[in-house]
């Protein structure tokens, strides 16, 4: 037996214990290196595709700053209102694509294929004004992105301790170059059923000159280009990119 489950609503039991924790590791040391190498300081902030909220109860707790928590999906968001309890994270559903939230801030990130779920072929320029718009004057964007440069394919089991019935699942990565898109289902089971769930994610790679040409478009400055591996600059083509940028500061 099989059935097709919504993006994230099952993988949210999974996500911090199969790949979330050690993902936000990665992320806080990395946003460190790049907040003293820039001398960017904030006092309010907004997490895009906050996912279970690590991040965000991370940037609230270790800098002292409000937070805003965006996600789309109810599961994540669930899990997110559990991490982030008696926190000053706020947790909001939107579509980051309409991007509206109670105030400008400071410091906006999107971290770990946020915006690489966003397919259409307007969506990132829209992303990008709505983040333009919600930013005070001098205000930093940092995100992250997969290029089409080798992108990641193959299989991942996560097993362990998780909190849904289901004990095992299996991720398919599959990537298409023509469409510039990573395909990926999840498989969710458990021995003590025959029941199998699926969720199918969607990915898009883009191209780093193409993000740089859009976000200029919005009237940001680019500060840096990034391999996330390194953290040197970015030169031919990386898996994937490390971008901080600026809103002009006195812009509007």
């Amino acid at each position: 037996n099989m059935y097709i489950a919504e993006p994230y609503s099952l993988f949210a039991d999974f996500y911090d214990s199969a790949m979330g924790k050690d993902i936000f590791s990665k992320i806080r040391d990395i946003f460190e290196r790049l907040l003293q190498r820039h001398r960017i300081g904030f006092s309010s902030a907004a997490d895009l595709g906050c996912g279970t909220g690590l991040f965000a109860r991370y940037l609230n707790s270790r800098w002292n700053a409000p937070v805003f928590g965006v996600d789309l999906s109810p599961a994540m968001l669930r899990i997110a209102s559990e991490n982030c309890r008696d926190s000053g994270v706020k947790l909001m559903r939107q579509d980051i694509r309409q991007l509206c939230l109670p105030h400008g801030v400071d410091l906006i990130t999107a971290n770990f294929d946020t915006v690489n779920h966003l397919v259409g072929d307007e969506d990132l320029p829209q992303l990008f004004r709505g983040v333009y718009k919600n930013l005070n004057s001098g205000g930093h964007f940092i995100f992250d992105i997969i290029t089409p440069c080798n992108p990641p394919q193959g299989t991942r089991v996560y097993r362990g301790r998780f909190r849904s019935s289901f004990k095992q699942a299996i991720q398919q990565i599959r990537w298409n170059p023509k469409r510039q898109i990573l395909f990926s289902q999840i498989t969710f089971s458990s021995p003590r059923t025959t029941l199998y769930k699926i969720e199918r994610h969607c990915e898009r790679a883009y191209w780093p000159r193409q993000v740089a040409s859009w976000l200029m478009d919005a009237g940001f400055i680019i500060r840096d280009v990034l391999d996330a591996k390194t953290l040197r600059k970015a030169t031919f083509c990386p898996t994937r990119i490390i971008v901080v940028t600026q809103k002009p500061v006195n812009a509007r």
